[in-house]
């Protein structure tokens, strides 16, 4: 393909930019990324490359449904598609597309658990954010137990009979969890008329939910870092990351090697993975980005994720809940992060920003466009260093709140030994 004129496309070029003529616009910063704007004012994203000799433009969806950072990221999936994993594309989609066009298969003449299972795995993919964590579930807890049986012959009885046995084994809200899984599986099966009746509504739930506002006291902290050291491995990894950075569960569960720019250490997470759809860039303080460079030697250089096959249903992270006592729970870690931060003297919207609060504010939302990239760097770096004192057993620190290394200044140093 012939060298084409690039730009470092930004927010504020995209939304701006008109044209009386059709033109292309070549992003410098991901490989194969294209704007596409044409006079009408209607704006798309492809992705573009060379295949069997001749380019391929692959449509990844138009602005401003897809934002920049969004559209990046799915151009670094296509673009691994193509060069790690050998797969074309425009090939596949021009696949999926002479597939569609094929009569449904038959029904099976007895319609198992199983084919449900299939039929909402691929019914939840791209409507869920966690359809992943679904589908573990599923595998885990649903399957061994239903799935041979016959759709029909599952009754309020058996239902109740696994979720007894769930609670026995010594789950406690995640019953409630699978329950609703259960639920929204045969929700689904009355919809397409494969079953006649709904065997988990209107179930009561076996555990009491109450919103939680649990903080994790100096001590509970040194213990919990004590038996993520004596666990090491992808969930402990994980897990320790949730506490020092405050982000949220599966944001960092599913975090991608693309997302973390290790010159500028920063961790971006596009729009499409966080709960309020908004992109959320988390500035790494030392022992995180100590973290994610051991990581980065450990995981094979092909592999997308930080955390392959980790999910919040994998046995390894399930285990570590051990290390609660029963106490709290992993969401309360984030809590945790945002109170310590408070403690130290931050403000309400520097803390907001750093968990990546949904703003709701008119002014919030459309006019402040400032990043507070310094401002969370302060924020972050100072709760590190708090948990490196609370860790090596001077209980609650010094108090005082003091800005990590800046970008760019050479090796990362403060941060404690990482196993």
């Amino acid at each position: 393909m012939a060298a084409m004129p690039t730009k470092s496309l930004t927010d504020r070029f995209v939304a701006s930019v008109r044209s009386t003529s059709r033109e292309n616009y070549f992003d410098s910063k991901t490989s194969g990324l294209v704007l596409r704007v044409t006079p009408t004012g209607a704006k798309t994203w492809n992705f573009v490359y060379r295949s069997a000799g001749k380019p391929q433009w692959l449509t990844l969806g138009s602005y401003p449904a897809v934002s920049l950072a969004d559209a990046r990221a799915l151009a670094l999936d296509k673009r691994h598609a193509l060069e790690v994993e050998g797969r074309d594309p425009a090939a596949e989609r021009r696949a999926e597309r002479e597939t569609a066009k094929l009569p449904p298969p038959a029904a099976p003449a007895v319609y198992a658990f199983a084919d449900l299972a299939k039929l909402y795995e691929r019914f939840a993919q791209g409507k869920k954010k966690t359809w992943k964590d679904d589908v573990a579930k599923i595998r885990k807890y649903l399957l061994p137990a239903w799935g041979e049986m016959p759709l029909r012959s599952i009754t309020r009885v058996h239902v109740h009979e696994l979720l007894d046995k769930l609670a026995g084994q010594g789950m406690t809200t995640g019953v409630n969890r699978v329950q609703a899984l259960i639920s929204r599986l045969f929700t689904l099966a009355l919809d397409r008329s494969l079953v006649d009746a709904h065997p988990a509504a209107r179930m009561m739930k076996r555990f009491q939910e109450q919103a939680s506002d649990r903080v994790l006291s100096d001590d509970e902290i040194r213990v919990l870092w004590k038996g993520l050291t004596a666990c090491p491995g992808r969930a402990a990894d994980a897990i320790r990351l949730r506490l020092l950075l405050g982000q949220r569960g599966q944001e960092v569960i599913g975090m991608k090697w693309s997302e973390v720019d290790f010159n500028a250490r920063i961790w971006d997470i596009a729009g499409g993975r966080t709960k309020n759809r908004r992109p959320h860039s988390v500035p790494l303080p030392p022992t995180a980005f100590a973290l994610l460079e051991r990581r980065r030697k450990e995981v094979p250089d092909a592999e997308v994720c930080v955390f392959p096959g980790l999910t919040a249903w994998s046995d390894d992270y399930r285990k570590l809940s051990q290390l609660t006592g029963g106490a709290y729970e992993w969401k309360d870690l984030r809590r945790t992060v945002g109170t310590r931060l408070a403690a130290l003297g931050f403000s309400e919207e520097t803390i907001g920003r750093a968990l990546n609060h949904a703003r709701y504010t008119v002014t919030a939302r459309h006019y402040i466009k400032h990043a507070y990239t310094a401002e969370l760097e302060r924020a972050l770096g100072a709760w590190d260093r708090l948990v490196d004192e609370i860790v090596a057993g001077r209980p609650g620190g010094s108090g005082k709140v003091r800005a990590f290394r800046s970008r760019g200044e050479g090796p990362a140093t403060g941060a404690r030994q990482l196993p």
